[in-house]
């Protein structure tokens, strides 16, 4: 069979805007597929990749790689039963190059290097025959002339032995020397010409083995330069914007959604950045949250960091800036929380608190993004010990502000979660970490008059599953260092939600001692008249008084 490839253009391709070369390499792609007579769903489940890759190369949306291109003719091949013709596969070799220097020149410099490099090992693989064959003849002829010498000192002897004898046939050694003679000057001069033949056939070799070693170097250092940046193919970006928004305009969500994950890693970071420019002049909140997503899923340290620096910025920019709304910034934080563990912790929240300030709150919502992830109470202690020092015991210690504090929200799930990372907290020296917990938990900020029936259970039966050790140091803790206002929202949880056991509320009376007059002064506002009365009736009782008489302050009125 013969298969032909055309070199048509599709024009309706070139005037939606695609690149006219790289539209014509998909018509020829597509003619050359249209001959196995199957879904391009189908090819693609066949050859092991997605829909989308193979409807872009033969739609003149993306460049294909050779793998794709060679496994498309083999494919060809044995389906139909015959070779694609040379001139086929030359004009298919030669349209993609031509695609390839339009939309991605540096991949075009790497392949015309890799060629160049293939022609100079063929030139040092004939440098190298020439000078083999160069030896071979060399050696004939020095055997040659070798021979021609002896033959010649032979006959010398010969005649010398004999011209006596034969007196009158002096003639005849003397031409047969003269014979060996000249044929032996000729194999000396021939085997001097081999020697200068051989010497410029070793010059030129080692000229061309040292050209492929340096082809070979810079094919090396721009692959890696190109591993950095992402893999081939990817179209320039002002027709990339032009396809993602034909693909909006007719609705086709999840091609353009694949199409801007894959430029999220794939492209250059400063196209990248370009590309969340262009959709927030849009204003498309959306589109900005996903590529800042993606970016902080898929992308290298640094460049998340920089996409950080961007939406700082895009905060500290004019009101309704898209970088700097908050739903944007929740994308980036949920997907970098979801990459940091205990032994980067301390790089991502110190990178981010330089950029944004004393004032920012973006690594705090960061770091919370990441415990909330954590799955026990050492994990989520780990990560917020490892932030604070710098991942070092002995750190000087990096802020941290309430925003940052998530242990508490599991609290709902799991009442004893909280309360192990406050206990790990104190163990660990991080007072002012573990009260600040303390402040959520107890919701020591809250304007109700008293708490909830069930928020007050999980915060007694979550204090319950510390053990005796941890407890002791809670309890220490709120007695030598919490003030009276967080002693005052810890003890109104423990009595409301005590559910008949005040052992743990009398422990505390009793460790609080004289402090219990500023308790009640303190928390007056939201205490009902029932704990008043059990807190003055022990105190009194602690004091050997009788009830009702010296009270420290007055009682609250009922609600």
């Amino acid at each position: 069979m013969t298969v032909v490839a055309r070199n048509s253009g599709n024009s309706s391709e070139i005037e939606r805007g695609e690149v006219p070369e790289l539209a014509e390499l998909g018509t020829m792609l597509k003619d050359l597929f249209n001959t196995l007579g199957i879904s391009q769903r189908q090819y693609a489940k066949r050859i092991s990749l997605d829909p989308s890759v193979v409807s872009r190369a033969f739609g003149g949306r993306r460049i294909p790689t050779k793998h794709f291109i060679e496994q498309l003719i083999s494919e060809v091949e044995a389906e139909r039963g015959g070779s694609v013709t040379p001139a086929a596969r030359d004009a298919i070799r030669a349209k993609w190059l031509t695609a390839l220097k339009e939309t991605d020149p540096s991949e075009f410099r790497l392949e015309s290097l890799r060629a160049e490099l293939a022609r100079s090992r063929r030139d040092t693989e004939r440098a190298n025959r020439n000078v083999e064959a160069l030896h071979l003849l060399l050696r004939q002829r020095e055997a040659q002339a070798h021979d021609a010498a002896r033959d010649l000192a032979q006959l010398q002897l010969d005649w010398s032995a004999e011209r006596a004898e034969f007196a009158g046939a002096r003639g005849e050694p003397s031409r047969e020397q003269a014979s060996l003679s000249a044929s032996r000057e000729v194999l000396l001069r021939e085997i001097e010409q081999l020697k200068r033949d051989l010497q410029e056939a070793e010059r030129l070799r080692s000229e061309a083995e040292e050209h492929s070693r340096e082809l070979r170097e810079r094919v090396l250092r721009l692959e890696e330069e190109l591993a950095e940046r992402g893999p081939a193919g990817a179209i320039p970006l002002e027709v990339f914007k032009g396809q993602l928004l034909r693909m909006w305009e007719e609705e086709n969500f999840p091609e353009a959604s694949r199409d801007l994950t894959e430029a999220a890693w794939s492209r250059p970071l400063d196209e990248v950045l370009d590309l969340l420019a262009w959709l927030s002049q849009r204003k498309d909140r959306e589109h900005v949250s996903a590529l800042v997503s993606d970016v902080g899923r898929l992308r290298p340290a640094r460049d998340v960091l920089r996409i950080a620096a961007e939406l700082l910025a895009g905060a500290s920019g004019p009101p309704g800036a898209v970088l700097g709304d908050t739903t944007v910034q929740d994308a980036w934080v949920t997907a970098v929380a979801s990459r940091i563990t205990e032994s980067n912790v301390a790089g991502y929240y110190q990178e981010v608190s330089d950029l944004e300030g004393p004032s920012g709150s973006l690594s705090d919502r960061m770091l919370a993004a990441a415990v909330r992830r954590a799955t026990t109470p050492s994990d989520a202690l780990g990560l917020m010990t490892a932030a604070l020092t710098g991942g070092e015991p002995s750190g000087a210690g990096l802020p941290l502000t309430i925003g940052a504090v998530a242990a508490p929200y599991r609290i709902a799930v799991d009442p004893g979660f909280p309360f192990h990372v406050m206990a790990g907290l104190l163990g660990a020296g991080m007072s002012d970490m573990a009260g600040t917990i303390m402040v959520r938990v107890s919701r020591q900020d809250s304007p109700k008059l008293r708490p909830a029936a069930p928020v007050a259970q999980r915060f007694h039966r979550g204090l319950r599953e510390l053990d005796e050790r941890a407890l002791r140091d809670l309890f220490v803790f709120l007695v030598e260092e919490a003030d009276d206002r967080l002693v005052g929202a810890v003890a109104v949880m423990m009595y409301f939600g005590a559910d008949g056991d005040f052992s743990l509320f009398d422990r505390l009376l009793d460790e609080l001692g004289a402090r219990v007059d500023d308790l009640l002064a303190a928390m007056m506002s939201r205490w009902s008249p029932d704990l008043f009365e059990y807190v003055v009736t022990r105190w009194t009782r602690g004091l050997g008084l009788p009830p009702g008489r010296h009270l420290p302050v007055d009682a609250p009125d009922a609600p």
